[in-house]
């Protein structure tokens, strides 16, 4: 297991220039296809947030959580959810995808998911304009608290990481792999706390709370509303963190050992 993890981390050290030109390539390729370009890294989130607003929001009534508008809440939550549900659908055809290319040279593999997360942080950081202009407008300045967005950051690229070295191998062996995933994400969104606390006020549902909480996305997604919205350090939930930085690793474990058992029968598996 050591073996493995440790060919994964090298692969992705000595690659680090190759994976970040593979994922800007990747990003204005997007661009290229459409004739308006960046315009749709701002557009497509913030459609997609204004009419969860309106429909939650607005009709539904939901005047906001903890003494914050929901307006502000919501978007930080989604800002979030925008990039670590791309990095999970599209990290299970990081390797399916680029099969021109490893069967015709020598190629690291294990560098693929990466270049699909670090393509995915680069459309976050324009979701994360968006939520600053938004969490600015309701009267939410920056102060040092929100430094704490660059390590909940790096945590969902981690996570996001972990899993998509997994889910690559795993869409490899058995194709339908991604349709699962994909229609998994789909109910994820509603139990995550994106769009509602995901907590239950009622005393006989308080143990699904805690079931909720195990979900890796609630401790990001908490982390990124205590930076911005309200004032809490890095160090607000030791235990979550725990909690959540031992599964990382374990998923990094159980990918890096798919990775470095399947490297040589890619091919194979195409």
């Amino acid at each position: 297991m050591f073996k493995s993890i440790a060919y994964v981390i090298k692969e992705n050290i000595n690659n680090l220039y190759r994976i970040f030109c593979i994922a800007k390539y990747e990003l204005l390729a997007d661009m290229r296809d459409s004739r308006f370009g960046l315009f749709w890294n701002f557009a497509s989130p913030t459609i997609q947030v204004f009419t969860y607003w309106l429909v939650f929001g607005i009709g539904m009534n939901r005047k906001g959580y903890d003494g914050v508008s929901y307006l502000p809440w919501a978007i930080v939550g989604f800002s979030v959810w925008w990039f670590i549900q791309p990095c999970i659908t599209n990290g299970c055809s990081a390797v399916f995808s680029k099969i021109n290319v490893i069967t015709k040279m020598k190629f690291p593999v294990s560098i693929l998911p990466a270049t699909v997360v670090l393509k995915e942080f680069f459309n976050h950081l324009f979701m994360m304009i968006i939520a600053f202009v938004v969490v600015i407008a309701f009267g939410f300045y920056p102060n040092l608290y929100w430094l704490g967005i660059i390590y909940y950051a790096f945590c969902t690229f981690m996570f996001a990481e972990a899993l998509a070295l997994i889910t690559s191998v795993l869409t490899m062996l058995w194709r339908d792999v991604k349709k699962f995933v994909v229609s998994m994400m789909r109910m994820l969104l509603y139990l995550s706390p994106i769009l509602w606390p995901a907590a239950f006020s009622k005393k006989n549902w308080t143990f699904m709370t805690y079931i909720l909480k195990l979900n890796p996305i609630y401790y990001l997604v908490t982390g990124y509303r205590d930076s911005l919205l309200f004032g809490k350090p890095i160090t607000a939930h030791p235990v979550m963190a725990l909690y959540f930085w031992c599964l990382v690793i374990i998923l990094f474990a159980v990918g890096s050992v798919l990775m470095y058992r399947f490297k040589r029968k890619m091919i194979d598996m195409i």
